[in-house]
Parts: C-alpha cells; structure tokens; sequence
C-alpha cells in the first residue's frame, strides 16, 4: 500500500466526481430520505464499483506494456468525452423522480434506493473507468481501490451534507473542466509514451 498513490487516487476521483450527477443524485436523496441511510446504501455501491473497477484493472495489467498503454490512454481519453457530455446533459429531473418514487419511511427501503441510484449511476462512469486504468496502470490495485473509495465516499457525503452549500460557493463548470484536462492529460502521457 503506498500513500502517495492513495492520495494521487483520491484526488483524481474526488475531482471527477465533483461535478458528476452522483454528486447531484446525493444532494437529492440527502433532501428527501435520511442523510445516514443514503450514505450507507452509497457506500455499499461504492465498495462494489470500486471492486469491480480494479479486478477490471488487474485483469488489464496482464496485457503487454505498448497494448496495455494504449488501451489506458484511449480509457482516461473516453473519460475525458465522457465528462464534456455530462456537462451538457441534466439528470436532476430523472434523478428526483426515482427518489420520490421509491423512497419510503423505513430504513432499508431507503438504504436500497442509494444503494440502486448510485450502483446504476456509477456502473461504467468516468470515475470506474479511470480507477480500472488506474489499478491498471500501476499494478496496485489496493492503493488505487482505497484512494478511489475514499474520494467517492467524500463526494457523497459532501453532497449529502453540504452539497447545497458546495454548489452555492463552488461552480461546477470549472470543476468539470479541471476534471476533463486531467483526464485528457492522462490519456495523451500514456499514448505518447508507447509512441515516443
């Protein structure tokens, strides 16, 4: 386990996932249902994409070097365009619709309503994508899954409990930028450096 990779990973995730609808999806449930239910189905999502991700990872960083660099680079590339066409998309509404629908008053119909809406939300996002080239890439697939969880779960639970007053101080638009010029810088350093 290494903490510098742990950091570098929870930096890039907490920034991708600033801006993205789970951070939105947060903020709803957060509104509607009670803020520790939301935050443990969340977790529970998390922990699986996180899993999911870097098994992914692992499973990559069997690939030869110049494939397996290629392969990362169009990933964190993908992620990129994925990021510039979720700043132009708006899921509020669908997001608030599901939550009004299938939120209850007891505890784990609550839990499984985070639980789905994040796990669906998150199922092939720049933010799983980005770890498994992570884990991929450094052939670390603790550290990586560590940083990775722990800037979601940051996210979420800014977005469950200060998402409100984050939003007001804090523009999305340049957040999602940062997040895009990094995922774009990732992608063209491992293309160039099988090519170079």
């Amino acid at each position: 386990m290494h903490l510098a990779l742990i950091t570098s990973t929870f930096a890039i995730i907490f920034l991708a996932e600033l801006p993205d609808k789970t951070m939105i999806s947060s903020i709803i449930m957060g509104s509607k249902l009670a803020p520790l239910r939301v935050f443990l189905g969340a977790s529970v999502a998390f922990l699986f994409q996180v899993i999911i991700a870097v098994a992914v990872g692992g499973l990559i960083s069997r690939i030869p070097r110049k494939p397996l660099e290629l392969a990362i680079g169009l990933g964190f590339l993908i992620g990129a365009a994925l990021l510039i066409r979720d700043m132009r998309t708006d899921e509020i509404d669908k997001e608030e619709t599901l939550v009004r629908e299938m939120a209850q008053e007891h505890f784990w119909p609550q839990v499984l309503v985070a639980f789905g809406v994040i796990f669906l939300a998150e199922f092939g996002d720049i933010t799983q994508i980005a770890t498994a080239n992570l884990a991929a890439k450094t052939a670390d697939p603790v550290s990586v899954g560590i940083g990775s969880l722990l800037g979601l779960l940051s996210v979420t639970g800014l977005g469950i409990y200060f998402g409100s007053t984050v939003l007001s101080k804090v523009p999305l638009k340049p957040v999602q930028l940062l997040s895009t010029l990094i995922m774009a810088g990732l992608g063209a350093f491992s293309i160039l450096s099988v090519l170079l």
